[in-house]
């Protein structure tokens, strides 16, 4: 669920309420006391999009590199809850298998070269996770807090964590809307492949996974050992005379030539 970011005003005084009510009826067995109030919004999503050319680059990433890498994204905002990623940038790094780090004036440098459109579109910092899941370290929520306690109130600001499978683990800080989306939240599409849904709709239902039963009894697994039967050794028999398959390839019946 979507979560705020903020407390508004109505959200203190149910917080206040709530507190005073838990202070009522609280009994302490060893004298201390805790409260902890959380709040969602209910049905809110976002979705993230990825330009052809953004998610080659993210791709090529993610799977060419043996260690963590880091990128920043230019974003563009098309309404209330769907961000488009237009394109990707590497920035200054130093890397190892689980980490990526920046040397801050290296990475100032760098940023500071960019034009200005660029440099006013970065809205969205990405980094791979080599064979690990996408699930966020704790490095990587100190880092998000820290970009939260930059943005101003009408900024967003996006996160994304690839591995080599391609999973994707998204969160996004939307500083304007006071909301937060993370992960199930987020519903990341490719810009352009919506013809892909019906295309892989067409192939699941032509794509079926051998079962084990059926590999082992049926289908080039190993078969049980079938006593032949009268008429089978009978025609085995009628045969012998022929060439076996494999020696030609082919054999004359009937004045036909059958390929095997």
């Amino acid at each position: 669920m979507a979560k705020p970011i903020a407390m508004t005003e109505e959200m203190k005084q149910q917080a206040r309420d709530d507190f005073a009510a838990a202070l009522d009826s609280i009994k302490m067995s060893d004298g201390k006391f805790s409260y902890s109030k959380s709040f969602k919004y209910e049905d809110a999503g976002a979705v993230v999009w990825l330009t052809q050319e953004a998610y080659k680059k993210i791709v090529a990433l993610v799977t060419e590199f043996p260690d963590e890498v880091g990128w920043h994204g230019t974003v563009s905002r098309s309404n209330d809850s769907e961000f488009t990623i237009e394109d990707i940038f590497v920035y200054p790094q130093e890397v190892t298998g689980s980490t990526v780090n920046t040397d801050q004036r290296a990475y100032s440098n760098w940023l500071y070269a960019l034009d200005d459109d660029t440099f006013n579109s970065i809205r969205m910092q990405g980094h791979s996770h080599v064979n690990m899941g996408v699930s966020p370290s704790g490095v990587d929520d100190k880092h998000r807090q820290q970009i939260l306690g930059q943005l101003e109130p009408d900024m967003y600001y996006i996160f994304m964590i690839w591995n080599k499978a391609l999973s994707v683990h998204t969160l996004i800080y939307d500083m304007a809307r006071n909301v937060m989306y993370e992960n199930n939240d987020v519903e990341v599409n490719l810009l352009g492949g919506e013809g892909m849904d019906e295309f892989l709709a067409d192939a699941k239902e032509k794509v079926q996974k051998l079962s084990a039963k059926k590999y082992n009894g049926k289908v080039g697994g190993k078969r049980k050992a079938r006593r032949p039967s009268i008429e089978q050794i009978e025609l085995d028999a009628e045969f012998d005379d022929y060439p076996p398959y494999g020696t030609y390839g082919y054999y004359s019946y009937g004045g036909n030539t059958w390929g095997l």
